[in-house]
C-alpha cells in the first residue's frame, strides 16, 4: 500500500496526465456551460450568488481535496473528497477537468455534478480555474470564458485579508497563482476580462456578454497592475 506521500504525487501526476473523455465532451458541446474563472478574492461567489438568483444558471459544484471550512458544506459549497477518492474518479474517467491549484491541493468538475444541474432543468455554471479552463475550451470551441477581477489592489488586498487568518506561506501561494493566472488570462484571446466592483452591473456584463472593446483594454491595464502589484509580495 502506498504511503500518503506517494500516494499524493501519483495524484498530482494522474491529474497532469488527465484528458477530458469522450462522455464529457459530448455533454459541453450538447450543453454549453458558462465559464468564470478569477484570481483569488476576485469575488467569484458573490457573482455566483447573484447569477443563480437572477437566472436560470446553476453552479456545477465543484470536487477538491482540500479540508472544509469553518461553515462549508458537503454538496452546497463544494464536493469534499480526499485523495483516494480522488484518484478513483480520474481513474474512472468520471471527471470533466481536474488540476492542482494554490500548490498542490486538487480541484475538479465530475461529469455526475454537470449532469445533475442539467436534470434539475438549469443551465451548467462553471467556476474554474485557468488551467481547467483551458483544458475546457481546447475541447470544446466557441465557448467566452469570463475572468473576474478585482476594482484595484488596494480592494484586492481588502477582500483578501477577509478570508480569515492565513498563513504567510498560504498567502504567497494565492498571489503567486493569482499572477500566473492573471498572465494566462492576458495572453489567451478567449477571455472576457469584467471587473467585480458593483455586483449587479458585473452580472449584467457577464449575462449579457457585453463588453466593449475600450473596456476590455483598461481591464487589460488594470490586470498589468495587479500582476505588479502581486509581484511586490
Amino acid at each position: 500500500m502506498a504511503s500518503e506521500s506517494e500516494l499524493h504525487h501519483q495524484l498530482l501526476e494522474a491529474v497532469e496526465k488527465y484528458h477530458m473523455p469522450e462522455a464529457a465532451l459530448e455533454l459541453l458541446q450538447k450543453n454549453s456551460p458558462l465559464i468564470i474563472s478569477g484570481i483569488t478574492a476576485s469575488g467569484k461567489n458573490s457573482i455566483l450568488d447573484y447569477i443563480q438568483r437572477s437566472s436560470d444558471w446553476r453552479h456545477v459544484i465543484t470536487h477538491t481535496t482540500r479540508r472544509p471550512r469553518e461553515g462549508e458544506k458537503n454538496g452546497e459549497n463544494y464536493w469534499f473528497v480526499d485523495e483516494p477518492g480522488m484518484m478513483g474518479l480520474l481513474n474512472s474517467q468520471a471527471m470533466v477537468e481536474a488540476n492542482a491549484v494554490h500548490g498542490d491541493t486538487i480541484y475538479g468538475t465530475s461529469i455526475e455534478a454537470y449532469q445533475k444541474v442539467l436534470t434539475g432543468g438549469h443551465k451548467p455554471l462553471l467556476i474554474i480555474d485557468v488551467q481547467g479552463v483551458e483544458q475546457i475550451i481546447t475541447q470544446v470551441h466557441g465557448l467566452r470564458p469570463i475572468f473576474l477581477l478585482p476594482p484595484n489592489s488596494q480592494a484586492w488586498m481588502d477582500r483578501l485579508n477577509k478570508r480569515g487568518l492565513m498563513s504567510h506561506v498560504e498567502r504567497l501561494n494565492r498571489l503567486r497563482s493569482a499572477q500566473e493566472e492573471l498572465e494566462t488570462a492576458l495572453q489567451s484571446k478567449h477571455f472576457t476580462l469584467i471587473v467585480n466592483d458593483e455586483i449587479n452591473v458585473a452580472a449584467h456584463q457577464i449575462l449579457s456578454g457585453v463588453v466593449s472593446p475600450a473596456v476590455q483594454e483598461f481591464n487589460r491595464d488594470l490586470s498589468k497592475r495587479l500582476i505588479e502589484h502581486s509581484r511586490a509580495y
